[in-house]
């Protein structure tokens, strides 16, 4: 055999189980289609800028994986964080119109009692502020048994339990849409309150100093360092089980391992790189009928002044949350007035992803059906710039480059498009009741040796954290398998 291992995508998944067991000693090759590492979380360079496709900021900030990550690599020198103690604001839009602004710090331990603050800050009032500290306390302290008896148990009812309405109930709601890209009523609590304890201890709005892919540029390179093979701009076209191992085609290539981890998505592997008749058709099933997330499409605005002076703003509405029955009626064209804005500007995490000190990328998007033929994309495009607008009037006068990003695009950047109606899902499969838990697809795929990483299986938590996560579980388990046979 070429390898031990061979990983399939450079994602946050992919990229963190490579670098790990060639930690351990495996002979390992990581494959990409992208000129970069990263995934949906790519950096690119362009005109001077360092930048994101989209609006990407982590969580939790403090303790998170991938801080253990640059820790078990030996890259604490390489891997820097951005965590601004003024990370940015969130901006809560009355019905009247008018708005209210509560700043947002990436770091608790600078401030701890800044949680304490929002409730009244969002103009809350004294029950509605028991509410939310009542909801944040069992969040805490929760058994983990009793987090796991909530997989069938959505987020919306389960703080609609708490007696939260209002502005409160609308920040928390938005702010699960944002992490998990699904409609909170479809959202497991057991998900939800395992992502905000992490949340609530490690606060959130990290960046990444060189750029959010930063950390898996070093894996790679880490990866590199320790005898192991990265291919990019290499595509693979085939998985193929053969004595011992596997054959997998990368271009003009076959390449052979005891053992594949795909971080190319559970759907795209099953039913096209290997072939659904590799597996049992129960399977088989189940993975064709696997939901994505929604998507995150907006506009990247190129602009010659520093028009933001935040970091991360995260603007939202009574309306602008999203259950199955508010999405299905922006599916259908009944937009909100305000609907969920985010928007991270990199250059003021980190001076140096611009060219200029008086420039900017600042990224900004909303949710939008993961259908990359979906007539929601332009829809969704032009509500990010008329909020973008109505929010910074000062923008349009200074902006030199419109770049619009919709879901075909995050289609051609991450996983290939196998199953009608999805490709362009913001982070994989989606953390929806019947997909969490104890029915989260299993790392281990029924093909011994074939093993899934990234978001779809082996980790908890939002995006990249939990495709750390999982990069970390999945590793350990190629490990011990391997050691075994």
């Amino acid at each position: 055999m070429d390898f031990d291992v061979i990983v399939v995508g450079a994602g946050y998944g992919g990229a963190t189980c490579a670098a790990l067991l060639a930690e351990e000693g495996l002979r390992v090759c990581l494959v990409d289609k992208n000129p970069r590492p990263g995934g949906k979380a790519m950096t690119i360079a362009k005109d001077g800028y360092r930048y994101e496709l989209w609006p990407i900021a982590g969580g939790p900030s403090e303790g998170s994986r991938v801080h253990e990550l640059a820790g078990v690599l030996g890259l604490e020198a390489e891997i820097r964080f951005s965590m601004p103690e003024q990370a940015g604001h969130f901006r809560y839009v009355r019905p009247d119109g008018s708005v209210v602004a509560a700043p947002l710090s990436a770091r608790p331990s600078a401030d701890p009692a800044a949680a304490a603050r929002l409730p009244a800050l969002l103009g809350a009032g004294e029950e509605e502020s028991a509410a939310m500290l009542g909801a944040a306390a069992t969040i805490l302290t929760m058994p983990e048994d009793q987090i796991a008896a909530l997989d069938d148990v959505d987020m919306l009812s389960w703080l609609r339990g708490f007696g939260l309405a209002g502005p409160l109930l609308a920040h928390q709601l938005t702010v699960l849409n944002l992490l998990f890209v699904v409609p909170v009523d479809r959202l497991p609590a057991s998900e939800a309150i395992r992502t905000l304890r992490d949340f609530y201890a490690g606060g959130a709005g990290r960046y990444h100093v060189k750029g959010y892919a930063h950390p898996v540029e070093a894996a790679v390179d880490h990866l590199v360092r320790k005898g192991g093979e990265y291919r990019s701009r290499t595509r693979v076209d085939g998985i193929t089980s053969v004595e011992g191992g596997f054959a997998v085609t990368a271009g003009e290539d076959e390449l052979r391992a005891r053992a594949v981890v795909s971080n190319a998505g559970i759907q795209p592997t099953v039913l096209k790189l290997v072939g659904p008749e590799a597996f049992p058709p129960d399977y088989v099933e189940r993975v064709r009928a696997l939901e994505p997330s929604l998507a995150f499409v907006g506009i990247r605005y190129f602009v010659d002044a520093p028009v933001l002076g935040d970091a991360m703003v995260l603007q939202f509405s009574d309306e602008s949350w999203w259950d199955s029955e508010r999405f299905a009626r922006a599916e259908a064209g009944e937009w909100p007035d305000h609907p969920l804005l985010f928007v991270v500007v990199p250059s003021l995490y980190d001076p140096d992803l611009a060219p200029d000190p008086g420039h900017q990328v600042i990224l900004a998007g909303t949710m939008c059906s993961p259908d990359p033929q979906s007539p929601m994309n332009e829809a969704a495009v032009e509500r990010v710039d008329r909020e973008m607008l109505w929010t910074w009037p000062d923008l349009e006068g200074h902006v030199t480059r419109r770049e619009v990003f919709t879901s075909t695009n995050v289609a051609a950047a991450s996983r290939d498009a196998v199953v009608p109606g999805q490709g362009g899902e913001c982070i994989g499969l989606a953390q929806v009741i019947g997909q969490c838990g104890r029915t989260k697809p299993d790392a281990r795929s029924p093909l011994p040796g074939l093993y899934f990483v990234g978001c779809d299986a082996g980790g908890y938590g939002c995006g990249t954290h939990q495709a750390t996560d999982s990069g970390f579980n999945v590793a350990a388990l190629v490990a011990g398998d391997l050691a075994r046979v």
